[in-house]
């Protein structure tokens, strides 16, 4: 299963979204959603929680997650960059919650209007000063009603962004773990160990799951032959693209084309 780096620059950042499904993807911003309606599921460290209308999850930086409705959903996201709220920088930084869910029954009634008045101030393009009060109270409630462990591998975060980002940049060209050590002076074995032990894939599967993302979305917006996507994607061979392609989408190129 592909894990995707988001590079985001706003140091925040929300909105609101219906019937959100998003696949496994990371970023160094802690996430806040608020369920308005409905249910859904999100997926973090390898753990699967259902939440429903008033639950609140909270994603800490660099933490793989994803987010699967069956059915319907409304959700309220805030995206935060820790240097935001530089009072909570550290906590967010060094430690994970055991359980990344406040259900309804614990969140306090007023951040329930707190979080609705944070959005709405964001959208308005509100005082930027305004909108960093009102994330911190929203944070100075919620993270003591989280159980935090120091994070095992510090270290390794900043060796995931600088992987990630230079893949995210780099993924049409050739590229191997030959190549990913020298650009950033980390040893083969250790990528191979962040890809195994902290994304849980491989580096190969990462890079082509990449290249097949493009693949599919190039199948669904243009008319350019198979063939001219499967090399503009990065894939030096067919086989190797239909292979990938298959295996993260469960279909050939051609069947998902003619399915789309």
């Amino acid at each position: 299963m592909t894990i995707r780096y988001q590079h985001r620059i706003q140091p925040f950042h929300s909105f609101l979204s219906t019937d959100n499904t998003y696949p496994l993807h990371l970023h160094k911003n802690v996430e806040l959603a608020m369920i308005l309606s409905g249910q859904i599921r999100i997926t973090t460290n390898q753990q699967e929680y259902v939440l429903s209308e008033g639950d609140v999850a909270i994603i800490f930086p660099n933490q793989p997650h994803g987010y699967r409705t069956e059915e319907h959903s409304r959700i309220m996201l805030a995206l935060v960059d820790p240097a935001f709220i530089g009072d909570y920088a550290a906590d967010l930084a060094n430690h994970v919650p055991d359980h990344p869910v406040v259900p309804q029954s614990q969140v306090p009634p007023h951040l329930t209007e707190i979080f609705h008045k944070l959005h709405n101030l964001y959208e308005a393009n509100g005082d930027t000063r305004l909108i960093k009060a009102y994330t911190s109270v929203v944070m100075g409630n919620l993270l003591p009603l989280l159980s935090l462990k120091r994070r095992e591998s510090n270290k390794d975060l900043s060796m995931i962004q600088k992987l990630l980002v230079y893949l995210d940049t780099h993924f049409l060209e050739p590229i191997s773990l030959d190549t990913l050590s020298k650009e950033l002076g980390i040893s083969k074995f250790m990528i191979s160990r962040i890809f195994s032990e902290q994304l849980r894939t491989s580096f190969r599967d990462y890079l082509n799951g990449r290249r097949a993302a493009l693949a599919q979305a190039m199948l669904q917006s243009t008319t350019y032959p198979v063939t001219d996507i499967a090399f503009d994607c990065g894939f030096n061979s067919l086989r190797s693209f239909y292979r990938a392609f298959k295996k993260e989408y469960g279909v050939t190129p051609n069947e998902f084309r003619r399915n789309g």
